[in-house]
């Protein structure tokens, strides 16, 4: 039996970031691999832990690959030289444009104006920090003052507009950056901004660190507890070089280690087989060097097991589950 079916909307696009883990987080049903791309992500976290870092990384690498625009919408304050090192480590060469106001509501709605304004060519608008939005009424009335619900409201309407460019506007996708709060008077966490924002986020990522190094290095693990456009509850790892950024190499040795193809003996040396390939802090100073060869027989082992189905992935064996958000 044959199924045609006939629509006008677009098709969900994926890229291929070349980052091992990544790219395999979301993989759907039919085994494509790749982010999505032209669609909503909520990324969320507790403080400190690197998830803007990650998120103008995720962004470098979607506009790089579309050869588009980054906008930024800010609410927490950022430093223009890091995230310009930032987006140079995943290779991005383009305008990054900080979309600023004293009105909360107006930069939000300008953000979404110019990414829908196919004149300007802007591929990714990233919102940071959703805990940080102070709408109007929080802003102009008292200290003590009752606003409970103003930022969830602000929230859902910027979502659903967001929707409707991610509908009419192939290739544009919005980065929400969020922090996870312990709940007042109850067990375990939650993200600000509401419920309804959730839901339209067709994406949603919980970042958290898997390691921390001396000279400030850090592995972010991400769990995807939501993709509509594929299985969820799958597992990535991201290697951040400390002042650098996401590097390519030592993520592929860690996607190498997880997979069990590579192994890093405490205390020793990190190897695949027979093959001795260095300490890990000799590893990280051949990153800082610009030494990626010395990645390359991560990138091997990696290729290897590349056209294996998803279900073997071992670095997240219980995966496989649908979304149903």
């Amino acid at each position: 039996m044959q199924i045609n079916i006939i629509y006008n909307s677009h098709n969900i696009h994926r890229i291929q970031t070349g980052f091992y883990s990544l790219d395999r987080a979301f993989t759907n049903f039919l085994g494509e691999t790749g982010i999505p791309v032209g669609t909503g992500y909520e990324v969320f976290g507790v403080s400190h832990i690197g998830k803007s870092s990650f998120c103008y990384s995720l962004a470098g690498l979607i506009a790089g690959k579309l050869n588009g625009g980054i906008l930024l919408c800010d609410f927490e304050g950022f430093e223009p030289a890091y995230i310009s090192q930032l987006l140079s480590a995943v290779s991005f060469e383009g305008e990054l444009r900080v979309v600023s106001s004293p009105d909360d509501e107006k930069q939000l709605g300008e953000t979404l104006d110019l990414l829908s304004d196919e004149k300007q060519k802007y591929s990714v608008a990233i919102l940071d920090s959703i805990g940080a939005i102070s709408p109007l009424g929080e802003r102009e009335g008292d200290l003590g003052e009752a606003n409970m619900g103003r930022r969830a409201y602000l929230l859902a309407q910027f979502t659903r507009r967001a929707l409707h460019i991610f509908r009419f506007y192939p290739n544009k996708t919005v980065i929400m950056i969020n922090h996870w709060y312990p709940r007042i008077g109850a067990r375990g966490y939650e993200s600000p901004g509401g419920e309804v924002k959730k839901y339209l986020a067709s994406v949603r990522i919980k970042l958290a660190r898997e390691e921390e190094f001396p000279d400030g290095s850090y592995v972010l693990c991400g769990e995807v507890i939501k993709n509509r456009w594929g299985y969820q509850d799958r597992k990535f790892y991201v290697f951040m070089l400390g002042g650098v950024g996401m590097h390519a190499g030592l993520s592929a040795m860690w996607d190498s280690i997880i997979m069990k193809k590579a192994e890093r003996p405490k205390g020793g040396t990190v190897k695949i087989g027979d093959e001795n390939l260095g300490r890990l802090s000799s590893l990280v100073k051949a990153a800082r060097e610009g030494r990626n060869d010395i990645f390359q027989p991560f990138y091997e082992v990696l290729k290897e097991i590349s056209n294996d189905t998803d279900r073997d992935f071992e670095a997240n064996p219980e995966s496989g589950k649908a979304s149903d958000n």
